[in-house]
């Protein structure tokens, strides 16, 4: 089934999971193993909304959890992959759990599927991400650096972190913007080549829209399906590479780290702009579920994941945790 067929069949939206005495009685017995064993309470939290989607599929299934066949454990993870659009990393996290679940109750119907997943090497695939985020400050700094370097093209580049920055994008999302995409009166962005294949919208403040139509002005090509941010290089409308984008923000970070400005031993890249933007957006207020939407994620475990704060990301589990 390919991922058109896929989104025809299924909301992309997961199914709300509702508690039951049947799952409570689970749950009581692994939370207090995990408290047991000085388990943090963020990591016991977190474990437990997955664990009561496990033990709500049990129930529809009509089975205990001792009860599930290899098969069974086929099915759930089917389940998790094309009902709740997991990704591959929060799949590993529900067989990791599960390993610890059946291990904890002492249940040994799991032991089969775990070997025979191992001997597959079924979990092993992880979606790392191999950087730093960044706060309002050290954008501002990259910023800077870019706007004062000598390169020719340092208006564009420096407006197109500027945008990066402010609407979270995607590097290729941004990248991609066309001028049919643009609503300047309103400084919004539609976004239509998205890794999740869903179109939204962005935005971005008053003043990047006035620079975004003052620059834009000065492209050779603006036709509708022309993009904003072109190749001023080989003057064919062709839009930016991606890798010169890399280039150039490794530079000036680059540059900062021999300043002392940035710490050496930080991994800061382009995608560290979206982290900061996430985090930066949690950290004022907004929402998750509304940052969930404005940076284009899946599943909220993912925009869960661009919180580095332990104390924000507690409270927010605590706050998640009453609305099940």
């Amino acid at each position: 089934m390919n991922e058109m067929e896929r989104r025809l069949l299924y909301a992309d939206k997961p199914e709300p999971v509702k508690k039951t005495e049947e799952q409570n009685k689970y749950v009581k017995k692994f939370k207090e193993e995990r408290e047991f064993d000085n388990i943090k309470k963020t990591t016991i939290l977190n474990d437990i909304v997955r664990l009561r989607v496990f033990l709500a599929f049990c129930e529809e299934l009509e089975m205990e959890p001792f009860e599930l066949s290899t098969h069974d454990f086929v099915k759930f993870f089917n389940y998790l992959n094309n009902r709740r659009n997991c990704s591959i990393t929060t799949q590993n996290k529900y067989f990791n759990l599960l390993k610890v679940f059946y291990r904890l109750l002492r249940y040994e119907n799991f032991r089969e599927f775990e070997i025979e997943s191992n001997n597959r090497k079924r979990f092993t695939k992880y979606e790392k991400k191999h950087y730093d985020t960044i706060d309002f400050e050290t954008y501002t700094k990259i910023l800077k650096e870019v706007v004062l370097s000598n390169s020719r093209t340092k208006v564009r580049d420096a407006l197109l972190i500027r945008v990066l920055w402010e609407t979270g994008c995607r590097r290729s999302e941004a990248l991609n913007i066309r001028y049919k995409d643009c609503d300047l009166e309103k400084g919004r962005f539609r976004i239509r080549d998205t890794k999740t294949y869903e179109e939204r919208t962005v935005v971005v403040s008053e003043d990047t829209t006035k620079i975004v139509i003052d620059y834009i002005k000065q492209n050779l090509r603006r036709d509708a399906d022309d993009f904003i941010f072109q190749n001023e290089v080989t003057f064919n409308g062709k839009r930016v590479k991606p890798d010169w984008v890399t280039a150039v923000f490794k530079k000036a970070v680059n540059k900062l780290k021999e300043d002392g400005a940035i710490p050496k031993g930080r991994r800061v890249v382009v995608h560290s702009l979206r982290h900061g933007r996430a985090t930066d957006l949690l950290d004022k207020g907004v929402p998750i579920d509304i940052v969930k939407e404005i940076l284009g994620h899946k599943s909220l475990e993912t925009t869960l994941y661009y919180s580095h704060s332990k104390e924000r990301k507690e409270k927010l589990l605590d706050e998640i945790q009453k609305l099940l």
